[in-house]
């Protein structure tokens, strides 16, 4: 996913989970979160409802296979800007990147 939104002109930065996520926020500047629900450490509906309480206007899009209109419903419950389910197609995921971050 990174490096297909880098062909774009992203500035990606990755995080290999929710703790280093959270480390890279404090010395970042990033205008959107793409998290997968199963991550090591910590999952991404923990690492979203953090991100949520301390920057509220961050936009967190989940990303799972699991489960998939019981995890929705959760995650928008819980704040998520976004929900793409598994498997998906690169473009759909760089449409609504474009339409968060645009």
């Amino acid at each position: 996913m990174a490096e297909f939104l880098r062909m774009f002109g992203y500035t990606v930065s990755t995080a290999g989970d929710g703790y280093d996520a959270l480390a890279l926020l404090e010395t970042t500047t990033i205008d959107i979160v793409i998290t997968d629900v199963r991550m090591p450490r910590m999952d991404g509906m923990n690492l979203m409802t953090i991100i949520k309480n301390k920057y509220s206007d961050l936009p967190v899009i989940i990303i799972t296979g699991v489960n998939e209109n019981k995890t929705r419903d959760i995650a928008h419950e819980k704040g998520a800007d976004a929900f793409i389910a598994k498997p998906f197609h690169m473009r759909d995921l760089k449409k609504v990147v474009d339409s968060m971050c645009k």
